[in-house]
């Protein structure tokens, strides 16, 4: 059966280092962007494998900087406000913000998936307040996990499901299930035929179905694993890169010495947005812990003159231009480190609606963590993205200061554990080694605040 579990929190390499404030940026109004059901590219492995594909992006240009951001000199959420007009006010930082806070940063987590229909009914109250993004429904969703003779869960396989009148094939994640959208991929009303390599079992809207196949499940040696960073590289992220590149190699360290010595490659795609100096870049994912370190302290947030994002540009770079290994034996994640939506006003080549789902066909998870200044489109966006892919949605905590959520979100203080950042990262990976392994002891223990 799959595993939803609420302790499943996403491990995301950054977010331990947001120890202060994402500069709050003014959402302005845009208009709904169009529907789209297929992904409409293909992806092929770059010839390159090292360093960054296509050269380094130029950091400093003529980046048309908003009144109040400056490039690479940690703005705070008040002067960001500061060029802004109108009835919106500078918000006050708290101490555990801006300055390096008093203490361990916290953060909460949601899965979509373990209630889809508070889900839904969110969704339903987002178009009902006209908020715009691309749609993509996913009502109707199927589960599906599949295990091996051994009760371990087969990481990669390919599912294929046939509906009327279109076919579906995906790959199973490290907990060897798939999140099947019939709405979303035209399938159909059902009855669905779901067949993994011979065995077969037939599925409804909404059903969650089980197959389990004549070998073994989980695997054995070290796990290859995966992990892009997707960076949101405009002025007001200035702070959170910076603290990643204080961080990111002892967190790496920690990743390289859990149980089974997992093989780990790191990489990233930064972004900005039309009109800067660069739209999107991506560092190819390598072994060399020292070289990913390197390039990321290149790394200057500067740019974003308005307050949507190139996020559809980007999430089309970081499936496509990284030299990922094969799904079928490596675990694959992004990790979406940003704090406003995509330019869904704008006609785009591939909408960020198609890359959701062909990450999911890939078995790549998209694990979205909200800074704060995310308002209710971006909240909406992220969380699109992490229940389609099967992942949890992170949002910043602040103790007094808030949270990093939208005016009309629906998580209140009882939906989520908060949890100290430090450990939460490492925790989430060992949990996707452990769904593999079947070694609960893989997983290392977190410390609630």
């Amino acid at each position: 059966m799959p595993r939803f579990s609420n302790h499943r929190v996403v491990a995301v390499i950054a977010v331990l280092v947001l120890l202060t404030a994402a500069c709050q940026k003014r959402p302005e109004s845009t208009s709904a962007g169009p529907t789209t059901t297929a992904p409409t590219t293909t992806i092929d492995t770059p010839p390159e494998t090292g360093g960054w594909i296509g050269g380094e992006p130029p950091w400093v240009g003529d980046d048309p900087v908003r009144s109040g951001e400056t490039e690479g000199a940690g703005a705070s959420l008040a002067a960001d406000y500061a060029g802004d007009t109108g009835d919106v006010a500078a918000p006050t930082p708290s101490p555990e913000i801006v300055g390096g806070g008093n203490g361990p940063l916290t953060g909460g987590s949601v899965d979509d998936n373990e209630d889809l229909g508070a889900y839904l009914d969110y969704r339903e109250r987002i178009i009902g307040l006209g908020i715009a993004f691309r749609e993509l429904d996913p009502s109707g969703r199927v589960v599906i996990a599949v295990t091996g003779d051994n009760g371990l869960p087969v990481s990669g396989a390919e599912v294929v499901i046939q509906g009327d009148p279109t076919t579906t094939t995906l790959l199973t994640t490290a907990d060897g299930t798939v999140l099947f959208h019939p709405v979303a991929l035209a399938a159909g009303p059902g009855p669905y035929l779901v067949t993994v390599e011979g065995e077969t079992v037939s599925a409804g809207p909404g059903d969650t179905v089980s197959l389990t196949l004549p070998r073994p499940g989980g695997v054995e040696g070290p796990v290859a694993l995966d992990i892009m960073f997707l960076l949101d590289v405009t002025g007001s992220m200035d702070d959170e890169i910076a603290q990643l590149k204080a961080t990111v190699s002892n967190v790496a360290a920690r990743i390289g010495e859990l149980p089974g010595s997992p093989d780990v490659r790191f990489g990233m795609t930064v972004y900005r947005d039309e009109q800067d100096s660069f739209l999107t870049r991506t560092f190819d994912l390598t072994d060399d812990i020292a070289a990913f370190d390197r390039a990321l302290g290149e790394v200057v947030a500067a740019g974003g003159g308005d307050y949507p994002e190139a996020l559809d540009e980007a999430l089309t770079e970081v499936l496509s231009a990284p030299s990922w290994r094969d799904p079928a034996t490596t675990v694959q994640l992004v990790f979406l480190i940003a704090d406003a939506p995509p330019h869904v006003d704008r006609q785009v080549p591939v909408p960020y609606t198609d890359s959701m789902i062909d990450a999911s066909r890939r078995g790549i998870r998209i694990l979205p963590v909200a800074s704060s200044g995310t308002d209710d489109q971006a909240e909406f966006v992220f969380r699109q993205l992490a229940q389609f892919t099967g992942g949890r949605f992170v949002f910043l905590t602040y103790g007094a200061g808030g949270r990093a959520t939208g005016e009309s979100t629906d998580i209140s203080d009882l939906d989520y554990e908060e949890l100290a950042l430090d450990d939460l990262i490492v925790r989430q990976v060992a949990e996707e080694l452990a769904a593999l392994t079947g070694d609960p002891t893989v997983v290392p223990p977190t410390t609630a605040t």
